[in-house]
């Protein structure tokens, strides 16, 4: 039986995060991103997959801005989320993402960005952030607004640790 426990980030978690990230992208440049994020106090939300007592998969959602007429509002991101590629293909991620979004939904988070395939990240309701500005516009950056009144249109800005990849 393939058992899945998701649960937030420990401080215990790092070499194993690490060892996802590493396996799941082949590098150690989502890793490291993670470990930036981690330091700077970027990351409002982390999730891990355990299986059978092991990391298998990671979640981040790292804070983001928008500039919104020169108000600074507080919006989420998603990256990286990674699965070990023994365990891909079995639904860690896809659980690991809506756990993660209902978390943020829950909060009061009203907008969250992903930069990614518009295949995959369609099937959360992301869509083309038309309307957006940000150094990643184009078709791989996707928008996901988790309520009616979120806004729809101003700058985005990443946290400095994404100037690195």
């Amino acid at each position: 039986m393939n058992t899945r426990h998701i649960r937030p980030e420990r401080p215990g978690d790092t070499l194993g995060i690490r060892a996802v990230l590493e396996a799941a992208f082949g590098g150690a440049a989502e890793a490291d991103l993670v470990d930036a994020l981690r330091a700077d106090g970027d990351i409002i939300l982390a999730l891990v997959a355990e299986q059978h007592g092991n990391i298998a998969g990671y979640v981040a959602f790292p804070r983001l801005n928008l500039d919104l007429d020169g108000r600074a509002v507080p919006v989420a991101g998603l990256a990286p989320v990674g699965v070990m590629p023994a365990v891909q293909r079995q639904g860690t991620g896809v659980t690991l993402i809506r756990d993660g979004l209902a978390r943020l939904k829950d909060r009061g988070d009203r907008l969250v960005f992903v930069l990614g395939d518009p295949a995959y990240y369609s099937r959360f309701g992301f869509h083309v952030a038309d309307g957006f500005v940000s150094p990643y516009t184009g078709p791989y950056f996707q928008v996901l607004r988790l309520a009616p009144d979120a806004p729809n249109s101003g700058a985005v800005a990443y946290p400095a640790a994404f100037a690195g990849l």
